[in-house]
């Protein structure tokens, strides 16, 4: 079993991951667009920033949201991270966010995985947002 479909078994548990895996054949499919195209704006990074701040740094550390544990990710729709955080954070209050604010949160994350920024803010509909893959960066 790789790292990504341990991660995202035990983050959506087994029958969000074969959901995931069947995101994933269907997102290929439809996609066109990687987080490496610029799919979100240093404005709405920032404001993800101070999202952060406010609601997840203290569960979180900030490293939590890099490396093997975002590496995870690779290949998988941008809604299907979006999903899992929107409707399990915060712990204490799951789903209480307003859609803008966890778009801005992903849109952090992908800035702290150095996943480049764009012009136009990540989009709103779902199924806009699993129409991305998150691709990941690898450095030399």
């Amino acid at each position: 079993m790789s790292i990504r479909t341990t991660v995202v078994a035990l983050t959506l548990g087994l029958g969000g991951a074969f959901a995931a895996c069947a995101g994933l054949a269907r997102a290929a499919q439809e996609t066109s667009r990687t987080t490496q195209d610029g799919v979100y704006t240093a404005k709405q990074a920032e404001r993800g920033k101070e999202s952060y701040k406010q609601v997840c740094a203290g569960c979180h550390p900030l490293d939590w949201y890099s490396g093997d544990v975002m590496k995870a990710w690779d290949g998988a729709p941008l809604g299907d991270l979006y999903e899992v955080i929107a409707t399990t954070m915060p712990q204490s209050n799951p789903g209480s966010l307003k859609r803008r604010e966890y778009l801005d949160l992903v849109a952090y994350i992908l800035s702290l995985n150095d996943m480049p920024s764009g012009s136009e803010d990540l989009p709103a509909p779902a199924e806009d947002l699993r129409k991305i893959l998150v691709k990941w960066r690898h450095k030399p």
